[in-house]
């Protein structure tokens, strides 16, 4: 197998730039991070490890795990499109509004696939889910959880969005839009406009709570609102 040790060399700088912009083409670090995106029928471009070799220098520039684990590969990036996401009408569709952190992109993408939400809509402004941070954030949930960018216009289903001013109501069940904005300002004001506020009751002990604690708890209280739903005909989902 040829090792390519040259920070000039045409692959390096490929991959390089996949790492930065996370276009086209995504990258995944990790033999059991890679053969699970294989696994799923992501198309794998070229492995590293497997394909060709880079010099150790040329991996610990590529790879946040030090030492790196070895393995690296280029993926195309997958698409999926709104109708994906709302093709299920038996739960709801997450929004993101400006989530900036791709740690709490990451997360809530996690969360969406652990509370089986149809998917995440990503609207202005958001990480991009399949960045380096926000794909480890995820878990390997980014991996069957469809991600598509989307604008406030892009309405199907009503939407709710977390909101501390909001009311202490049980969030939807399905066919609902569940919105979380921003950590920092929350919802845009066309969202909020559109949107039926949720709050989530706790002590005044604390003001806030991290958005992706917000998406735990009521992803959580909407799949369980499902299951009772789906057991006492008398319960009519909001």
């Amino acid at each position: 197998m040829k090792t390519i040790s040259s920070r000039h060399n045409a692959l390096y700088k490929r991959v390089r730039d996949a790492v930065r912009a996370h276009g086209e083409e995504i990258v995944i670090e990790g033999p059991k991070a890679i053969a699970d995106a294989r696994a799923a029928s992501w198309r794998a471009l070229v492995v590293v490890g497997e394909d060709v070799a880079f010099s150790d220098a040329l991996m610990n520039d590529l790879t946040d795990t030090k030492p790196s684990q070895g393995v690296l590969a280029l993926f195309e990036r997958p698409r999926a499109t709104l109708d994906q996401l709302f093709a299920r009408d038996d739960t709801v569709v997450v929004a993101l509004d400006g989530v900036q952190d791709p740690g709490n992109v990451g997360a809530i993408v996690r969360l969406a696939a652990a509370f089986d939400a149809g998917g995440v809509a990503l609207l202005p402004g958001c990480a991009d889910p399949f960045g380096p941070k926000a794909i480890r954030a995820s878990a390997g949930a980014i991996l069957n959880v469809p991600c598509v960018p989307a604008t406030p216009a892009d309405r199907r289903w009503p939407l709710f969005a977390a909101d501390g001013r909001g009311e202490a109501i049980d969030p939807p069940a399905r066919r609902a839009g569940l919105v979380f904005g921003s950590e920092g300002s929350g919802v845009s004001e066309e969202i909020a406009a559109n949107a039926r506020k949720i709050a989530i009751p706790m002590s005044q002990r604390v003001e806030s709570l991290n958005v992706a604690m917000a998406a735990a708890i009521l992803l959580s209280l909407s799949r369980a609102k499902r299951g009772i739903i789906g057991t006492t005909s008398a319960q009519t989902p909001v």
